[in-house]
């Protein structure tokens, strides 16, 4: 090979060195969304679903979550939009085992919470709860949920998906005040915190004296180990069941047993099988958001400033006492 050759196959694989950096480069700062999430006019039969919840066909749309390779939706739900233009979902269903943004909810469960939520809050009282129910339970229940996040942490997304986060944080938290990250911020150590009068005192804070009530759902323990995945660390496992048996308990802590897993669990039924959720550190045993749903570790040490007011399925109402 000739001096000359040489020099211009060097300068080929610089050139092409370079390229491929910058390709890196591009490909980092514009990363490969593997879905599309699309927003629509309600339909007429998806309107009758959710006309329970007595909202007007102007604040309703339709949301799917598709993937180019699937050729049905990964997920559909129900939205509804406040004057602010920020999105709650009414109904969501996952059409995967893993949950595409939220777990499942049906009209029909999501109208009896509101509707209890009118029942037993008093009308000065103030409901804490996740950022996707403190807007239906303005718009519905008609009562205070001071609590939202423009960052929308918690989002559910699929690991292989963590690219695109970022893109459908900045959708979910559209129209929120960014001042709201620190109340938020606040409830996400409250039900962290393993202290139940430091928690109670700190929520009471965020509800600015006034009656309080929390609502959550099972599916809460997981947007916190999102959020704070350093804090908090939970993982699930499904038994082939419907509805939740003496017999299925059994053989769920037996399965815990022959894998060492000695922390708190909660049975759910998810379709035509029972999920089994389970903390993957005995330490998260006696952290409030596990005391306040229905984990095993949370029968033995009851509370004692919470009253719980009302339960459906995996939600869960509690009253903090004066």
């Amino acid at each position: 090979m000739t001096p000359r050759i040489r020099l211009i196959a060097g300068v080929a694989l610089i050139v092409f060195g370079f390229a491929l950096i910058g390709w890196a480069i591009y490909a980092g700062l514009n990363p490969t969304i593997p879905f599309e999430a699309r927003l629509a006019p309600i339909s007429a039969e998806a309107a009758k679903d959710v006309e329970g919840f007595g909202l007007p066909a102007e604040r309703l749309q339709q949301i799917e979550v598709s993937a180019k390779d699937e050729r049905r939706p990964l997920a559909a739900g129900v939205v509804a939009r406040d004057d602010s233009g920020r999105l709650t979902p009414l109904t969501w269903r996952n059409e995967v085992t893993e949950p595409i943004f939220f777990s499942d909810v049906s009209a029909t469960d999501l109208a009896k919470v509101l509707a209890a939520i009118r029942e037993h809050v008093p009308q000065d009282a103030v409901v804490l709860a996740w950022w996707d129910l403190s807007p239906a339970i303005r718009l519905v229940a008609g009562r205070t949920a001071p609590l939202d996040d423009a960052e929308a942490r918690g989002l559910l997304l699929p690991a292989s998906w963590s690219a695109a986060g970022a893109i459908e944080r900045a959708r979910w938290g559209a129209g929120v005040q960014t001042s709201s990250a620190n109340s938020f911020t606040l409830f996400i150590d409250a039900l962290l915190d393993a202290d139940e009068a430091r928690a109670s005192e700190a929520l009471k804070k965020l509800a600015d004296g006034k009656p309080t009530y929390v609502a959550l759902r099972i599916s809460d323990a997981w947007r916190l180990a999102a959020a704070k995945p350093q804090k908090l660390s939970i993982a699930y496992k499904d038994f082939a069941a419907t509805g939740v048996s003496h017999g299925l308990i059994k053989s769920a802590q037996q399965w815990l047993r022959d894998e060492k897993i000695e922390s708190g669990f909660a049975v759910e039924p998810i379709g035509g099988a029972t999920r089994l959720h389970y903390f993957t550190r005995k330490s998260d045993d006696d952290r409030l958001i596990a005391r306040l749903l229905p984990f095993s570790t949370s029968l033995p040490a009851p509370l004692t400033r919470f009253s719980l007011v009302y339960q459906h399925k995996g939600w869960w109402i509690w009253r903090l006492d004066e």
